[in-house]
């Protein structure tokens, strides 16, 4: 039953996905579930059981989401809550969320590790490294507008080739994208980095935010970057 429900949330996914609700767990989803598709089918299909969001996870679970228990808890939680048979209200959503001071670690934490891992080294053949990755030291905006927009196509990284999707997580705000890459700069790669660095800024996310790229020209862009 759960099988049916999962490929016929994957059969609606034929436009852009639109913004999910506001509530504890929202990042999480996104960054979770993007890795494979994205968003339109479950914002179709709201309304379904919490049983019936627990066996879709648990679906994506078994053909290779990056997962574990507690973050499965959260994401069931919210689906069930957002886009179950009685979401709250937009308004009281909207205000579910706390406004805590953006922590680089924990944004990169709770937006970044699940595929890149803590420590920022990578899957092999999965996902790429962030740590010892000189092409993200180039110019701190490219990082930047990998998180924004997404990156598309087959890359190269320290002699290891890499073709896969990142999702854009552009839902995120502009001060947990800067915190996020700065995370990822100043304590992956600080080695690397040249004497005149800058880290990001909110404001500077706000105006990489106005490009409204696709990832396949965050592709190019990392191309012109290493082929200048």
């Amino acid at each position: 039953m759960k099988k049916g429900i999962l490929i016929a949330l994957l059969l609606a996914g034929l436009a852009m996905a639109e913004e999910l609700p506001k509530g504890p767990g929202v990042d999480l989803v996104y960054a979770k579930c993007q890795i494979c598709h994205d968003l339109t089918y479950p914002l179709q299909n709201a309304g379904l059981s919490e049983a019936d969001w627990e066996g879709i996870v648990d679906d994506m679970i078994d053909y290779g989401a990056p997962i574990n228990e507690e973050e499965r808890a959260v994401i069931i939680k919210y689906l069930a809550t957002y886009l179950g048979p009685n979401p709250p209200p937009a308004e009281e959503a909207a205000t579910a969320e706390t406004t805590a001071t953006v922590d680089g670690k924990a944004a990169y934490a709770a937006n970044c590790a699940g595929c890149h891992q803590a420590e920022g080294q990578g899957v092999p053949g999965a996902f790429p490294p962030l740590k010892g990755n000189p092409v993200l030291v180039k110019d701190a905006t490219y990082p930047a507008l990998v998180v924004l927009f997404g990156l598309q196509g087959q890359i190269e990284v320290n002699g290891a080739a890499y073709n896969g999707a990142m999702p854009p997580l552009g839902h995120l705000d502009d001060a947990t994208v800067a915190a996020a890459v700065n995370h990822v700069l100043q304590t992956f790669n600080a080695k690397l980095l040249p004497k005149d660095f800058k880290p990001l800024t909110p404001e500077d996310v706000a105006e990489l935010r106005k490009k409204a790229l696709s990832p396949a020209q965050v592709l190019e862009l990392r191309k012109k970057l290493l082929n200048p």
